[in-house]
């Protein structure tokens, strides 16, 4: 009985650590890293903060193989692309705060 209370005190602090909200899209393998940015804006109380990261390859035979983007803070802000992505010529990542909170994200973009 001690075990299965040991492993379930286990699972909660991997879950509580690993609380980040990272994109991790495609596949890194072959691949060149062409676009590389660090968004970071404070914190406002009671407001969310949003900026949105747009790439284009501006060259038809560059597709867009993986897209990375890292929580260097560990928040609850969270990421998404809404337009373009993998197999496309040009991506836009969104980056939403949670409320009060800043943004400290790495975005990367690899062909």
């Amino acid at each position: 009985m001690s075990a299965i209370i040991r492993l379930c005190i286990v699972v909660v602090l991997c879950v509580s650590i690993t609380s980040a909200e990272d994109l991790q899209v495609g596949s890194l393998v072959n691949t060149t890293l062409v676009y590389s940015e660090e968004v970071k804006l404070s914190s406002i109380p009671l407001t969310t903060r949003e900026k949105n990261v747009f790439y284009n390859t501006n060259n038809s035979s560059k597709i867009i193989k993986a897209i990375s983007a890292v929580d260097l803070n560990k928040s609850k802000a969270r990421v998404s692309i809404t337009s373009g992505g993998i197999d496309a010529l040009y991506v836009n990542v969104r980056l939403k705060s949670s409320r009060g909170d800043g943004l400290n994200y790495l975005v990367q973009i690899f062909v």
